[in-house]
């Protein structure tokens, strides 16, 4: 190796302890140093260290005065050269990264800085390249990048899933929402809660059964059409539902222009009597309002009559595989509703078995109305009238 070729690298600088061509044959990364001419078919090396030698397979004496190009192939990204020439005529050091190939055409990927030799006049009269090959971190690059698009995928996946899932739960929500307005929230609740059949057998609970039914109702709706029938109506349950729910009462069924209501059935509650009496008596006040927005919309007002009565009672779901109800069955249901219509001809009155009374009497104000006959049983019942809670 001629060492005089590096003379001038060191110039006048002070460095004369340095050994340059022992430093570039020392380097573990390959340099290449080139003359000036950038246009083809130049530049022509003029240097390579071994380490060059060995990331590319070709000896010194086989390239030395050949062109860097000889290295490019089918797959160098050539776009890459586009500022080369103007990066180092302008004194700026310029890097890439590309394909490059071996002497026995395998292909390694290469990142190299390039940056100009000057004299002591500040002139560039050479070019030196400090060459890396970078092939596993190319692959590994690509690797983590294909890593982040199959995460990207699976996130997008995931979202879809979740999207979809965000949209049947909202579906059961509002069809369970929807269900919950024709069949009784705690009877959904108790058939969600099976792991079975809901056509479970039947069975006895002893539950406070309340009737109310609009007075008159008839009289009441002449001379409406259906759709202020149906408007009247939705004004009386939905106000009238509110109370009954304050109170845990589950609503069993609206026949016509009655609810019948049960306190204790489905599931059961503390105090189920005094839950019900306290309900009645709290529907007839309600009554007050609902009065109110029935003169301003319809010109009219309606009254109530109520029955309670307490006992056993059958109850479960009834129907087949294709459609269920809930329903409440007994004598004391019967007999519940034959209380209840003691009160035609008369005005918000809440009459109750002996039954609930005895269970309530220290807690309302009531009054005898002693044995009455209801229809279907052998025997006459006492009935109470329900006044008032006691302290109001």
């Amino acid at each position: 190796m001629n060492e005089n070729l590096y003379l001038p690298l060191m110039g006048q600088t002070g460095l004369k302890n340095i050994d340059a061509a022992r430093m570039l044959e020392s380097m573990t990364e390959s340099v290449l140093i080139t003359s000036i001419d950038l246009d083809a078919p130049g530049p022509y090396i003029l240097y390579v260290n071994p380490a060059f030698e060995k990331m590319t397979g070709w000896s010194r004496e086989e390239i030395l005065g050949r062109s860097p190009r000889f290295l490019q192939g089918p797959r160098t990204e050539f776009g890459i050269f586009k500022d080369l020439k103007e990066s180092l005529e302008q004194g700026l050091v310029w890097s890439g990264r590309t394909i490059n190939y071996r002497k026995d055409n395998s292909e390694f990927h290469m990142e190299w800085s390039i940056t100009g030799i000057k004299n002591d006049q500040g002139e560039i009269y050479q070019y030196l390249a400090v060459q890396k090959e970078v092939t596993q971190i190319v692959l590994t690059e690509r690797k983590l990048q294909q890593a982040r698009e199959v995460e990207k995928v699976r996130i997008k996946e995931i979202e879809e899933t979740n999207k979809k899932l965000n949209q049947l739960i909202a579906k059961q929500s509002q069809t369970l929402s929807l269900f919950i307005k024709y069949v009784p929230e705690p009877i959904v609740k108790q058939a969600l809660a099976k792991k079975t059949d809901s056509r479970e057998v039947s069975k006895a609970l002893q539950a406070g059964l309340l009737f109310c039914d609009i007075r008159n109702f008839t009289q009441l709706i002449d001379g409406l059409d259906p759709d202020q029938v149906v408007d009247l109506l939705n004004i009386y349950y939905s106000s009238m539902s509110e109370v009954i729910t304050d109170h845990e009462g589950v609503i069993i069924q609206y026949v016509g222009d009655e609810i019948f209501v049960a306190f204790g059935a489905p599931l059961a509650i503390k105090n189920p009597n005094l839950q019900a009496v306290r309900c009645a008596i709290h529907m007839t006040k309600r009554l007050t309002e609902i009065n109110k927005d029935l003169q301003v919309k319809f010109g009219r007002e309606m009254a109530v009559g109520i029955g309670i009565n307490f006992g056993s009672v059958i109850a479960g779901n009834l129907g087949s595989e294709d459609k269920l109800s809930y329903s409440i069955t007994g004598s004391e249901v019967v007999t519940a509703k034959r209380i209840e219509s003691l009160t035609r001809g008369l005005k918000n009155v809440i009459l109750m078995s002996e039954s609930v009374y005895s269970d309530v009497k220290h807690s309302i104000h009531s009054k005898a109305w002693g044995e009455v006959e209801i229809k279907g049983k052998n025997e006459k019942i006492n009935v109470y009238q329900v006044i008032n809670l006691i302290g109001l």
